[in-house]
């Protein structure tokens, strides 16, 4: 099914954040692989936690009872522990990297990033978000968004991540076609967008 003029889908305008919006419904592996070194410490971080707390726990409070000697954690505990560490510190630093895509957070880093990855794609005559790539019509691309935008902030509630290409991201797309201080040296040239578009029509419509 595709929409019509008459009834293409409205999107409100992003949440106001302090720094540059990116992206308000970015795919997850855009969120992943934009992780920092300090996400990436976090979860491992809150990986290891959990299971040294078990121990730690035991030790300050035995099982065998007040003033009996520590017992020995069950592998099974400490593996559990450590799985729920492990998926912890992920949604940790999923949120964490969700946020600078929106602007909550400080983002330099990924501005940068982000413009050089659309600036490409757009050299390469390809749709900037690889919704070229998708095998939804329009009307399940707008689904998808409606599902997923946002969905980092009740991660703890129901993890919920954006696996579907679609068009619907909340920034205009001429702002990729000025040129900032340094990115002349990236050596791109962008086709209009348009035309892009019209290559990738039968995708997109």
């Amino acid at each position: 099914m595709s929409y019509n003029k008459q009834y293409q889908p409205v999107r409100g305008e992003a949440p106001q954040g302090d720094y540059e919006l990116i992206d308000v419904d970015p795919h997850f592996n855009r969120v992943v692989s934009y992780f920092r070194a300090s996400d990436l410490g976090l979860w491992a971080a809150t990986t290891a936690a959990f299971p040294v707390s078990l121990v730690a726990w035991e030790k300050l409070e035995p099982v065998a009872g007040a003033f009996k000697q520590p017992g020995k954690v069950p592998p099974g505990a400490l593996r559990a522990a450590s799985l729920m560490g492990f998926f912890g510190g992920f949604y940790l630093a999923y949120v964490r990297s969700s946020r600078r895509f929106l602007g909550w957070s400080e983002n330099a880093r990924e501005v940068k990033k982000d413009r050089y990855e659309i600036k490409k794609l757009l050299s390469q005559e390809k749709l900037p978000y690889h919704e070229n790539e998708s095998v939804l019509d329009d009307r399940m691309k707008d689904i998808a968004n409606r599902n997923s935008q946002y969905a980092f902030t009740a991660m703890a509630v129901l993890p919920w991540f954006n696996l579907a290409y679609h068009p619907y991201h909340g920034v205009d797309i001429k702002k990729y076609y000025e040129t900032r201080p340094g990115e002349e040296e990236w050596g791109f040239t962008l086709k209009p967008y348009e035309e892009i578009k019209a290559k990738y029509a039968h995708v997109i419509e």
